[in-house]
């Protein structure tokens, strides 16, 4: 019998996770949906009670998961929110209108699930987890839930979900060594979360070839098909370190937008939707413009559905380590950029926010991404890096990452750990400094958590209530 939180993860992270492995120690045998489907069907197929919006994509769909969350939350719906990693605590990953699972209920259904799975050869800690978010869900009789892909899509365990609604995000390069080395296989995978006559909403697509196979894929399945940019057009009107605000309308109604914007009469009744947005950086816009495109799909699935109160809801999104403005002075700013298209990202925004400040850049990231590209285009646009390690078991060399930095002629120097790296930034006097944490949400989490230890007044997730046994 398990007793304690810590226990209970021992326990989940005994078996295989393949987040923590090697790409070249696993057999691409081992990836199927037969495990997880033999699981859930033990719990009672818990995924069958509850509707499901399932996302996947390289980049945004956290940001996506997460605003469309808070926006079902408070157009009333009992919303459970199903993400991964987990920043600081393992509860993260499983939240009900905005509160984490409550330790007792990882106890409890560790234990359930850990008895169902004796039977089951291999089962991972990721299915393990799926099932667990599903039958808390339950538990919880939610209305609703939005579900992120772990890895890919088509084999991914989530995918046993039969979902009213499918989103695909901006796709790049990333985990190639699982997805393929192409665009196209990458979409490929990511696509496969599409299920027949079952709509999908499609972001913005960098590269072409991503779009036409997910174009392709919604057609054999003959799934209504949305592509956000070919429907809607937004303008930023305000842009912080901490929020935005956009005003968002319709293709469609191009004409009424210029007629909008030259007449100077109050009866002109008709003006875009302004949206609040609780994410910094331009590219949360078109994120923003995704949640717009869902709600605005399901709001004719669901007679109660209150759209206006829906769009308010985004605005109470909470979403940390995302350019995350920590402290002022001297400002930290913590953000999981971890591959080339993030770091991009990164850069526009630091840009604009840090101006004439001194930009030192505390950097860690897994080995097995694109170092020398990410460290090059960050090398642009700060002054000094501060090379260091995460607890992640695929975590580059400090070593390695500084040589790599020498060659972009940046100053840079190696520290062991995130907390000798935090303490560095503690040791700055100059108000004018900029602190920024990127190349892997896991560095970018570690400095979180130890600044929420000196600060235990930082914004954090709460708890729900423990479920009786």
């Amino acid at each position: 019998m398990i007793k304690t939180l810590d226990q209970a993860l021992d326990v989940i992270y005994s078996h295989v996770d393949y987040s923590m492995t090697h790409a070249k120690n696993i057999d691409k045998s081992v990836f199927s949906l037969d495990n997880i489907r033999l699981l859930l069907e033990k719990l009672g197929n818990p995924q069958k009670n509850f509707a499901v919006i399932h996302v996947a994509g390289t980049k945004g769909k956290g940001s996506v998961c997460a605003m469309l969350s808070a926006a079902l939350q408070e157009a009333g719906f009992k919303t459970g929110l199903y993400t991964s990693p987990h920043l600081i605590k393992f509860n993260e990953r499983i939240i009900v209108n905005g509160k984490m699972i409550h330790d007792q209920d990882v106890i409890r259904l560790t234990d359930l699930i850990i008895e169902a799975a004796q039977t089951i050869p291999h089962v991972s800690t990721f299915e393990i987890m799926t099932a667990m978010a599903f039958k808390y869900f339950r538990d919880q009789k939610i209305d609703i839930a939005v579900v992120e892909t772990g890895l890919g899509g088509r084999l991914d365990s989530t995918n046993i979900v039969d979902p009213v609604l499918s989103i695909i995000t901006s796709i790049s390069y990333d985990h190639t060594s699982f997805l393929g080395n192409t665009i196209e296989k990458i979409a490929g995978e990511k696509a496969g979360i599409i299920k027949p006559n079952k709509p999908v909403i499609c972001a913005y697509q960098p590269y072409t070839g991503a779009k036409n196979i997910i174009e392709k894929t919604a057609a054999l399945k003959k799934s209504p098909w949305i592509y956000v940019p070919d429907r809607f057009r937004f303008i930023n009107t305000h842009d912080r370190e901490r929020n935005n605000k956009m005003l968002i309308w319709r293709v469609e109604d191009q004409k009424l937008l210029e007629q909008w914007c030259m007449s100077q009469s109050t009866e002109n009744r008709w003006h875009p939707t302004e949206i609040d947005v609780p994410l910094s950086g331009l590219h949360q816009l078109q994120n923003a413009t995704v949640v717009f495109a869902a709600l605005n799909k399901l709001r004719f699935q669901y007679r109660q559905f209150n759209f206006n109160k829906a769009l308010q809801g985004i605005s109470k999104a909470f979403w940390p380590c995302r350019f995350e403005v920590l402290s002022e002075k001297p400002m930290l700013i913590v953000d999981g950029a971890h591959n080339n298209d993030s770091i991009d990202k990164l850069c526009s925004v630091l840009d604009r926010f840090c101006g004439t400040r001194t930009v030192k850049c505390i950097f860690g990231a897994s080995e097995d991404k694109d170092l020398p590209t990410m460290i090059k285009k960050l090398a642009l646009h700060v002054d000094e890096f501060i090379m260091t390690r995460s607890t992640h078991p695929r975590a580059a060399d400090p070593d390695l990452l500084c040589r790599l930095a020498s060659e972009t002629g940046r100053k840079n120097r190696k520290t062991a750990s995130l907390e000798e790296a935090y303490s560095i930034y503690k040791s700055e006097q100059d108000p004018n400094m900029c602190y920024i944490t990127a190349g892997s949400l896991f560095a970018a989490g570690g400095i979180r958590e130890i600044y929420m230890n000196e600060n235990p007044q930082t914004p954090y997730f709460t708890y729900n209530e423990p479920l009786s046994e």
